[in-house]
């Protein structure tokens, strides 16, 4: 878990033993899973691919390639489809959140949030389900 600096914690939240920054726990892949990102709108031919690193209810990390990264933006709205496990494929539309230099040359670290709308609603639903019944280790 990432070290939590003095003056950090959300307004009325306390620091220390227990804070969660995250809305929800991330589950940390045993087994690689690839996840495929499309683009959105104008972006429609825009596509890669890369490694699912942990999912969460509410988002997801994966590792792609520098060069695809750099044809992304903080804020962007992409399709993100991946599997979990053995379970079926879920295929969301995620916003980038933020983006990191990986611990792999050449590569970056998405982090997506998924954006609430009525047709991604089920998928949403189905995920939760899949985590909830998952042998994965939760990470904090």
């Amino acid at each position: 878990m990432a070290t939590i600096q003095t003056g950090t914690a959300p307004q009325g939240m306390t620091e220390g033993p227990g804070f969660e920054r995250r809305r929800s726990r991330r589950r940390r892949l045993q087994k690689p899973s690839e996840v495929r990102l499309h683009g959105l709108g104008d972006e429609l031919g825009w596509h890669c691919a890369g490694a699912l690193l942990n999912v969460s209810n509410d988002g997801i990390a994966c590792r792609i390639a520098n060069k695809d990264a750099g044809a992304l933006c903080i804020g962007q709205t992409i399709q993100a489809v991946f599997g979990l496990g053995s379970s079926r494929t879920f295929e969301l539309t995620a916003r980038i959140t933020n983006t990191t230099p990986a611990g792999t040359a050449g590569h970056r670290v998405l982090g997506l949030e998924f954006v609430e709308d009525a047709k991604s609603k089920a998928a949403q639903a189905a995920l939760r389900e899949a985590i909830a019944g998952t042998d994965e280790p939760t990470e904090p």
